[in-house]
């Protein structure tokens, strides 16, 4: 059988064989069943690690405010701490979500970058 297809406006002309028996032309391989343990298929919390729980300074500056206090949930990147650099505010939060479980800085306190600003539980 002959059929015409069109590909990016450009026109061709292609011959089709089907085989005789109506059988696929190629042996289809089927694919085993194998039971796949509910551990496996189960959500996994996401992974914590050791350094998520500690935050430090990005920057050098001047704590403006300390937003939460010890004991406080925390979600992922919700303010802790606001540093001032260069007359701009930055808002620093968690990595992961957790629990504050101390804060180092306090509000008017120089801090260097790498410096640790708080840690969670």
């Amino acid at each position: 059988m002959k059929l015409r297809i069109e590909v990016e406006g450009r026109s061709y002309e292609v011959n089709v064989d089907f085989p005789d028996d109506g059988a696929p032309a190629e042996p289809v391989a089927e694919e085993p069943e194998i039971e796949i343990p509910a551990p496996v298929l189960a959500p996994r919390p996401p992974q914590k690690l050791l350094e998520d729980t500690f935050c430090r300074s990005p920057i050098a500056g001047k704590v403006s405010a300390v937003v939460s206090s010890p004991g406080q949930k925390i979600r992922k990147n919700e303010p802790v701490v606001v540093l001032e650099a260069m007359k701009m505010e930055v808002q620093i939060g968690p990595s992961v979500d957790g629990t504050v479980k101390s804060i180092h800085v306090k509000p008017g306190q120089a801090v260097g970058s790498g410096q640790l600003l708080f840690e969670l539980a």
